[in-house]
């Protein structure tokens, strides 16, 4: 039998005595390729009990698994042209008799038959299953019970009322107070999976630090260090330049002439940002200067002459 470029790259990929690292595009059958491979190593002989199969999700690892039993149920009522023909396609070498022929159509029920099933899983559930062989080795509860994500995200949430409730309402008004959405699962997710960063009190100074900002920093210090002194003078003879030239300088002389200089405040900085920067959500850098966009050439000169 004559294959293609591909089909016989696949073919290599599925030998069960190379060790293979397959990378492919979406829908250019790895999961094939890893059912050949698991039919060949039934076919040589290997115990089914003795094949693991990891994936990443349950649907992948269902899909393999009815995928591997449809081709070995196809196997067993095949016609025997058909039969040497299929498996041939999976690469089985060498003349192919009747005991390979009869060999082939028993590993249905030989699959069926296996204690515990085939070992088609996830690495959650693999893990779970050595966790369970080996409790006293990991120091875990031999009766634990693995969580989803639905009761992962349902205790999140019923820990969240017990605190709001509780004596640590403060703690949760503080939360509602920086948090914009209106859902705090993701937050809470992302508190839980990096919750060994808070093992250890965290005082202000020390969160800070972590920033790169000098102790008892607040936002008197924030405004001290972005405004020096002038920005008021400078937005009075830069905002009607920018109202009178085009279309986006005027936009801009809007959004600058609304800004409170007399003093500067948190607004300021964030009507600066909204003017100067790229939003958080932009495609093109988020918090990245908005190069081009504002002044122009013209505005520029003007605004250099006027100061001096």
């Amino acid at each position: 039998m004559r294959r293609d470029d591909a089909s016989e790259a696949q073919v290599r990929a599925a030998d069960p005595g190379q060790s293979t690292w397959l990378s492919a595009n979406a829908g250019s059958g790895k999961t094939r390729v890893l059912i050949d491979r698991v039919a060949r190593l039934l076919m040589g002989g290997t115990e089914p009990q003795k094949i693991l199969c990891l994936t990443y999700t349950k649907a992948a690892a269902s899909e393999m698994q009815n995928r591997l039993f449809a081709r070995l149920g196809e196997w067993a009522m095949l016609p025997e042209p058909r039969l040497r023909d299929a498996l041939r396609e999976l690469g089985v070498e060498g003349g192919i008799d009747a005991g390979t022929l009869a060999r082939a159509r028993r590993l249905f029920a030989r699959a069926i038959e296996t204690p515990g099933g085939l070992k088609i899983q996830t690495i959650h559930s693999f893990c779970a299953a050595l966790l369970k062989r080996f409790p006293l080795e990991a120091r875990v509860s031999p009766d634990f019970s693995e969580l989803d994500d639905r009761a992962a995200r349902l205790m999140r949430g019923e820990i969240l009322e017990e605190l709001a409730s509780g004596d640590d309402i403060d703690a949760v008004d503080a939360i509602a107070d920086m948090f914009t959405g209106d859902d705090l699962s993701k937050l809470l997710a992302d508190l839980c999976r990096n919750g060994d960063g808070f093992a250890e009190p965290l005082d202000r100074d020390g969160a800070l630090a972590l920033f790169g900002l000098p102790a008892g920093c607040d936002a008197e210090t924030l405004l001290a260090s972005v405004f020096l002194g002038g920005e008021a003078e400078l937005f009075a003879a830069l905002v009607p330049m920018l109202l009178s030239s085009g279309a986006n300088d005027a936009k801009a002389g809007v959004k600058l002439g609304g800004l409170p200089l007399n003093p500067p405040a948190i607004a300021t900085i964030e009507g600066l940002e909204g003017v100067l920067l790229f939003g958080k959500d932009a495609q093109s850098g988020p918090f990245s200067a908005k190069i081009g966009a504002f002044p122009t050439k013209n505005l520029r000169e003007k605004t250099a002459a006027h100061l001096m």
